[in-house]
C-alpha cells in the first residue's frame, strides 16, 4: 500500500475524520426518509485502475430513484490517517466498508455529498451537486466521490476500468446490512 509522504497534523485529521462521518450520517438520514420514487436503474461503475483492491466496488442496491454503491473499504492518503479513519468508521458506524448513495431521476442523477467535483484523487472533498444521468458513475476519489464522467487527472494516472460488482435490489438500510457483513 502506497501512502503519501506527508500526513496531516493530527488535530487536523481528526477533525477531516469528523466531518466525512458526518456526510455518511446525514447521506444514510436522508436516503432513509426518501419517498422512493423514480427509475431503477444499474449504472455502469468505473474506479481507477491504480485503485487498491481493498477499496474495491463489491456490490449496488438499486431502488426506485436510487443507487447505493458498497465498497469493501476506504483507502485514505496517509497510513496515520487510513488507520484512524478506519476505526472510527468501525466505532461509529458499525462498518469500515464506504457507502455513497445517489438520486436518480429520468434525466438526472443528484449527488448528496458524495460529488467529485473539483478532486484530485487523494483530496476527496465532499460536495453535493447533480449532473445528467448518462448511465455511467465514476468513483474519482479514494473516499469514493463520484461523477457521471471521466475525470483527466485519474486518465493521465492510467484511466479507469470497469467495475462487476453483484447487483441487489434494496434500499440504503439494506446497504448497510450487507456492508457490516464484510
Amino acid at each position: 500500500m502506497k501512502y503519501l509522504a506527508l500526513d496531516l497534523p493530527t488535530p487536523v485529521r481528526n477533525l477531516k475524520i469528523n466531518e466525512d462521518l458526518g456526510f455518511q450520517i446525514l447521506q444514510r438520514q436522508l436516503f432513509q426518509r426518501r419517498v422512493k420514487l423514480g427509475p431503477e436503474v444499474t449504472p455502469v461503475v468505473f474506479q481507477p485502475v491504480f485503485e487498491s483492491e481493498e477499496g474495491q466496488l463489491c456490490a449496488i442496491f438499486i431502488a426506485p430513484g436510487e443507487n447505493h454503491f458498497v465498497f469493501r473499504d476506504e483507502v485514505a492518503p496517509t497510513k496515520a490517517w487510513d488507520e484512524w479513519y478506519r476505526e472510527y468508521r468501525r466505532l461509529n458506524l458499525g462498518r469500515v466498508a464506504d457507502i455513497e448513495s445517489i438520486e436518480v431521476t429520468e434525466d438526472e442523477v443528484i449527488y448528496y455529498w458524495c460529488y467529485s467535483y473539483l478532486n484530485l484523487y487523494e483530496s476527496g472533498l465532499h460536495y453535493s451537486g447533480r449532473q445528467d444521468w448518462t448511465g455511467s458513475i465514476y468513483s474519482s476519489t479514494w473516499n469514493h466521490m463520484l461523477t457521471n464522467r471521466a475525470e483527466i487527472p485519474i486518465l493521465l494516472r492510467g484511466g479507469y476500468r470497469q467495475m462487476q460488482p453483484e447487483i441487489y435490489y434494496g434500499d440504503r438500510d439494506a446497504a448497510e446490512e450487507y456492508a457490516k457483513g464484510l
